[in-house]
């Protein structure tokens, strides 16, 4: 499978590691897919100069995942001390995700049709999830930003800058890299992608004020650039 995938052009494989929030069968505590297996999935992928990357919630799943050499841990819900000593050992990327379980609530709240289960679990793991990221950050495992967009509305990829990010003991500074810098650094594009240089590609938020007061980001972007040309102002597309 992890050939069938790079043959088609993927430019990253990933697997679950774990069952999910949303998931209907099974929790996100579960152990899926073998020590064996994984290494397998990394061995193909580095062939190909590719890298893997697991949806990875529960203790195990996550320490077989950094085992086996996968790049970064999608959601780390269930981290416990001996799995951030691995990731940091390894070198291996959190991706918190930590507005994706907020965002199974909200849209339960609005009245959107969300399994009773998908409900019950996201309340079940927030705190658990909010703790495991503190002391990963406080640890020093290298964090990238990401959002499980899809699960909630795009376009509210910044609801994980604050207070999520932010109120798992990153400053602003660190939560505005992990946002651009660093994200880029984890898939690969660290020499394209992500900071303001030359040679760089152009992709550019322009914000009023002071880019470090997080809660007021959104409102505050005036200007958005894609390569080098503006595609938004004001909010409005151009």
């Amino acid at each position: 499978m992890a050939r069938e995938i790079l043959r088609a052009g993927a430019d990253v494989i990933k697997v679950a590691t774990t069952g999910g929030v949303l998931s209907p069968t099974d929790d996100p505590r579960h152990t899926q897919l073998t020590p064996a297996e994984l290494e397998v999935l990394v061995t193909e992928a580095a062939m190909q100069g590719r890298y893997v990357m697991a949806h990875a919630q529960g203790t195990e799943g996550i320490k077989n995942a950094v085992r086996a050499g996968i790049r970064s841990i999608e959601h780390g819900i269930y981290l416990d001390d001996e799995a951030i000593e691995l990731m940091l050992a390894n070198g291996t990327w959190l991706v918190p995700t930590l507005v994706a379980p907020v965002s199974v609530i909200r849209a339960a709240q609005a009245g959107a049709s969300v399994p009773e289960s998908a409900v019950r679990k996201s309340k079940e793991v927030i705190e658990v999830h909010v703790d495991s990221v503190r002391r990963a950050v406080a640890a020093g495992v290298k964090i990238a930003m990401g959002t499980d967009s899809g699960v909630g509305p795009h376009g509210t990829n910044l609801d994980e800058l604050p207070p999520l990010m932010a109120g798992c003991g990153m400053s602003p500074g660190q939560v505005l890299a992990a946002t651009t810098s660093s994200a880029a650094e984890l898939l690969g594009y660290g020499d394209q992608f992500g900071r303001l240089a030359t040679g760089y590609r152009a992709d550019l938020a322009i914000v009023a004020g002071d880019a470090y007061e997080l809660n007021h980001l959104a409102a505050n972007v005036s200007q958005v650039w894609k390569n080098g040309q503006l595609v938004a102002r004001d909010g409005q597309l151009v």
